[in-house]
């Protein structure tokens, strides 16, 4: 039999751990030759956009183990009772994945963990203080969110003046 990606359904937040379980029960069979690959695809990130138009949501992939190898039969079984595993899918009669598809898919992802989009709970109006830059301990206020920069624009007082400031997202902290 031919290797081939398989994708193992699994209880969506228990994906490393049956990963882990998977790789020790491979070892304990003596298959670590049938399996070269796994990949278990980033949980779920849900991203809220605070403002007046719109909250943004964006999901990724999760309760799923992705494996590239050959799955024999007692594999199959052994896979099938771990618990928390819901069931497998790929290359018998049906062929859900292709080399490719797989390949793309993983690139894509590992791209979205590199470059992840900030989160945060931030309003215009919002009293906050700045953690890092040469405005640290600074007091403001929020003037204008910038999600596409990752940046907000804040009010500070520097010499009794308001001055705006552009201060990323990662180095404020809301005050109540």
């Amino acid at each position: 039999m031919a290797k081939a990606w398989y994708s193992i359904h699994v209880w969506a937040g228990m994906e490393n751990k049956i990963k882990e379980r998977l790789e020790s029960i491979i070892a304990e069979m003596g298959m670590t030759d049938l399996v070269e690959r796994f990949f278990v695809p980033p949980p779920k990130i849900i991203e809220v956009v605070y403002s007046p138009e719109k909250v943004l949501q964006k999901v990724f992939y999760s309760g799923y183990v992705l494996f590239y190898g050959e799955l024999k039969d007692e594999l199959r079984q052994a896979i099938s009772e771990i618990e928390g595993v819901l069931g497998i899918s790929g290359a018998d009669k049906y062929q859900f994945f292709r080399n490719e598809e797989v390949e793309k898919l993983i690139q894509s992802l590992v791209v979205e963990e590199i470059k992840p989009k900030p989160r945060y709970q931030f309003m215009p109006g919002d009293k906050v203080k700045i953690a890092e830059g040469p405005f640290a301990n600074f007091i403001g206020v929020v003037d204008e969110i910038k999600p596409d920069k990752g940046k907000a624009r804040v009010l500070v007082s520097i010499f009794g003046r308001e001055t705006p400031v552009e201060i990323e997202l990662t180095n404020l902290q809301k005050i109540s």
